[in-house]
């Protein structure tokens, strides 16, 4: 069976919903593929995913093709080997929450933050030790495909280009990173040597001008409408709306 994880790791994402209905036919000899490229999302649903991947009887393999971060990377630990691009990255922490409420509930949040920190430690346990694993999710970790290797998170580095990553839930941090890859492989340009007798500064100051000029021919004249009676008073709709 071959399919992709991608986007956030959450259960109405397509991705996980297609993964979950093969899952119910597959053979339970049946070798798995599967890639990940995700943000992360909920931790339960990681963990959920990395056990069934575990309990399998087929093999199990984990190519990570562009970012493996929180719950996505707790999902490759389910894997019997896990390979992961040369430019690829893995991302740990502790869990996450958010919450409002007197000082009780905020305590209680902790606590149980902590628990859900426990359970996500263990996921990983099978790989690194306890005490190293937990100094790398208190320090929220970014590894490179490198890193994550010499840590024993991944068995095999494979040489290509990563994939950009899809995220609502961290949408800037999902940007931050294909604005990281996108510069990593873009190929460098020559800068084209100047006209003789003009210099670039003189070339790109003719350019902005021809593109000025350009704007103010395509440029529709304004119209000016004639005002009209206000039908209603405005305070009291923008108050409505």
């Amino acid at each position: 069976m071959k399919h992709k994880i991608k986007g956030d790791i959450i259960n109405w994402n397509s991705s996980i919903w297609d993964f979950n209905y093969q899952m119910k036919s597959i053979k339970e000899d049946e070798d798995i593929d599967l890639s990940v490229n995700s943000y992360g999302g909920d931790a339960f649903l990681g963990i959920d995913i990395c056990n069934t991947l575990k309990d399998h009887k087929g093999l199990v393999t984990v190519t990570i093709t562009g970012m493996a971060a929180s719950a996505a990377s707790v999902i490759c630990m389910g894997a019997d080997k896990i390979r992961a691009h040369a430019n690829t990255m893995l991302m740990v922490h502790n869990a996450q929450t958010f919450v409002a409420g007197d000082a009780k509930k905020l305590r209680k949040a902790a606590d149980d933050v902590e628990k859900v920190s426990q359970a996500v430690l263990k996921s990983y346990t099978n790989r690194v030790d306890e005490d190293t694993m937990k100094k790398l999710l208190d320090d929220e970790t970014y590894l490179t495909a490198e890193e994550a290797l010499k840590y024993g998170l991944i068995d095999e580095i494979t040489d290509a280009e990563p994939e950009e990553v899809e995220s609502e839930i961290f949408e800037n941090k999902a940007k931050a990173f294909n604005n990281k890859i996108t510069a990593a492989v873009a190929p460098k340009q020559p800068m084209s040597a100047p006209a003789s007798g003009i210099d670039e500064n003189t070339l790109k100051q003719m350019f902005t001008e021809f593109k000025n000029e350009i704007k103010n021919e395509l440029k529709p004249k304004e119209i000016v409408p004639e005002p009209v009676a206000p039908k209603q008073n405005l305070s009291s709709l923008f108050l409505h709306l």
